[in-house]
């Protein structure tokens, strides 16, 4: 099944490899102001919605196929223990 043009929080939480969109929502900050992560579309409709093809660009881009670099204090506080448990399984 394909994506469609426009992509919720929880569908690039997928995209780029988190276990939800609440893990994307919590880095998403960081991800546009360190790692240049595409910004959702301009809209006063909820919930926000991402260009399916930018996130797939920036994916790229960064040359993974999962998410983003963890951050060791993210792993430290328990935010992220998910996602580096799928890691290393």
């Amino acid at each position: 099944m394909s994506l469609p043009a426009f992509i919720t929080s929880e569908q690039v939480a997928g995209v780029i490899g988190l276990p939800d969109a609440g893990a994307f929502l919590r880095i998403r900050p960081r991800l546009e102001r360190e790692n240049l992560f595409p910004l959702p579309m301009p809209t006063s409709r909820r919930p926000m919605r991402w260009r399916h093809d930018e996130v797939a660009a920036w994916v790229d881009r960064m040359g993974r196929s999962t998410g983003p670099e963890i951050d060791p204090d993210d792993i430290a506080t328990g935010r992220v223990v998910m996602l580096q448990m799928s890691r290393t399984a």
